[in-house]
């Protein structure tokens, strides 16, 4: 029979136990801190959030170093400072750093867990990047060449267009802002109806002929909604995510029924066009794009209908707006630094004359234009944090936890104003992408890439469409027009949870030689 432990027996094994835990604890490396930052306030965090301090930004980053910690609403968020940095986590360990912040607003209650941009669906995620490599990647992007020509010719015809003509392209016209007659409001929606066009036509075959398009119209306002979605600290569902399961008549839930309709026009936005292509293909009048290619991958078993909606959608909600930002910055540096403005024109005349516009063929030939759009996107980066990472499991980065679970932002700002990349980082110089005998650098840093598209696995799968899209805007507008500020206006910048664009640009608009309309309109066929 076996004897019964003594309680002198259990209390030294209750001993010998808690030494061996003592000795455990004592032996454990301490866990590591977080990133340094500024201090926060209890409860609410930074009162400069990331996607508003652009102007201490410099400053953070000579106080703390490659990486820093915000906090909002009590949330840590990481904010990696520096373009070394930001290939060791977000490239090299993309996949601990891949992933993207769970949001029950958007994700849920929106219906976009299973967008290509927001998916923590890694299989899914893959599928996602090699079909856009498929019908974005380098092979068939060229493709797109001439109608993204053709687009933004006419977005440059729109700008030539005189003040009476233009009131057709404006929302806002402001004739008290004229300073003499040939001064007037700049409509910046050109290049936005330019991009809508471009991208419509390639991802489903349709042709938009205005701005105000009913499918162009839903796709912006849902664009519009999701830089207020996703914006951290919004909505208390994200905070409190279990209120999502109370009815939604009960008080204070309003959330609930705004879920619930953009969940249904987003739902809309990328179903309505996917039909119009399944109708015109079963009719046999379907042009060759981007969806009639996934379907026809979707015959052979190799995506599936949501797939291809969510592509169609992706594309459109991932470069529409930024481009036409782009392009509006690319107007906004040509009023604030003429010089430039005109060596590139003297360029363009040298190499590609007066006779017909610069195509997208002409790119190698063109290496200050080509370097102007590069300095156009490290200057003023339309996203200046970057789109949100999250932390797919712990690391660790020069002795600081980088924990599973928490956001982590590219600061692409302050990699773009780093002094030891870019001296004069502040001033607008595309001479600093060229080497002496003036052809591009090839070890420029974001040169191959340029910063603003992201890292990693999250890079922008669209970035060649995005870049020829700025580009063959850029030179079409160069070739064609002057562009003066006039004296005493300033340029202000829309700063905020979204794309980084001017203001309403004052502007004196001419064409650069008797004939250069008519050039240009012969060049689109009108």
């Amino acid at each position: 029979m076996a004897s019964i432990p003594t309680p002198s027996a259990l209390q030294g094994s209750a001993l010998v136990l808690l030494l061996a835990l003592l000795v455990r604890i004592l032996l454990r490396k301490p866990a590591a801190p977080l990133p340094p930052g500024p201090n926060a306030i209890p409860l609410l965090g930074n009162l400069v959030t990331p996607d508003s301090f652009r102007v201490p930004s410099k400053r953070y980053v000579d106080e703390y170093g490659d990486i820093m910690t915000f906090r909002v609403m009590g949330v840590p968020i990481l904010v990696v400072n520096t373009r070394e940095a930001a290939t060791e986590l977000l490239e090299k360990r993309t996949a601990s750093t891949g992933g993207r912040m769970h949001q029950v607003m958007c994700d849920e209650l929106c219906g976009l867990a299973s967008e290509p941009l927001r998916t923590n669906d890694l299989s899914l995620h893959r599928q996602y990047r090699r079909l856009f490599n498929f019908v974005l990647g380098p092979r068939t992007a060229s493709a797109a060449w001439p109608l993204q020509v053709r687009e933004t010719r006419r977005a440059a015809l729109e700008i030539l267009e005189s003040p009476s003509q233009q009131k057709e392209h404006l929302r806002r016209y402001d004739s008290s802002a004229c300073f003499n007659p040939g001064c007037h409001l700049l409509r910046l929606d050109c290049f936005a109806r330019a991009i809508a066009a471009i991208v419509f036509e390639l991802v489903y075959g349709l042709k938009i002929k205005s701005y105000s398009d009913p499918m162009v119209r839903l796709a912006n306002l849902g664009i519009q909604r999701l830089a207020t979605i996703l914006k951290p600290g919004s909505w208390i569902v994200d905070i409190i995510p279990q209120l999502r399961y109370l009815p939604d008549w009960f008080p204070g839930v309003g959330f609930l029924r705004i879920g619930k309709e953009y969940n249904a026009d987003y739902f809309a936005t990328r179903t309505l066009p996917y039909e119009q292509v399944k109708r015109e293909l079963a009719e046999g009048t379907a042009k060759p794009c981007l969806t009639v290619t996934l379907i026809e991958e979707k015959e052979k078993e190799k995506c599936g209908e949501d797939v291809t909606k969510w592509i169609g959608f992706a594309v459109y909600f991932g470069g529409a707006d930024t481009s036409a930002a782009a392009l509006q910055t690319f107007l906004a540096a040509m009023l604030l630094y003429p010089s430039v403005q005109a060596k590139a024109q003297a360029e363009l005349d040298s190499i590609i004359g007066r006779e017909h516009p610069p195509t997208l063929e002409d790119r190698e030939r063109l290496p200050y234009c080509t370097a102007l759009v590069s300095e156009v996107l490290r200057w003023q980066p339309v996203i200046p944090m970057g789109v949100p990472h999250c932390m797919l499991k712990d690391e660790i980065y020069n002795g600081y936890l980088l924990p599973k679970g928490t956001p982590i932002v590219a600061n692409i700002w302050a990699m773009t104003r780093d002094e030891r990349d870019f001296p004069n980082a502040d001033e607008f110089q595309p001479e600093r992408w060229l080497a002496e005998d003036g052809k591009l650098k090839e070890d420029v840093p974001g040169r191959s890439i340029s910063l603003a598209f992201g890292f990693g696995r999250r890079i922008c799968p669209g970035y060649l469409l995005a870049e020829a899209n700025i580009f063959a805007g850029a030179v079409a507008i160069l070739w064609s027009t002057v562009l003066s500020k006039p004296e005493g206006v300033e340029i202000e910048w829309v700063e905020g949870f979204g794309p980084v664009r001017p203001k309403d640009l004052k502007v004196e608009v001419r064409q650069r030689w008797d004939g250069a309309v008519e050039a240009l309109r012969a060049s689109i066929g009108e």
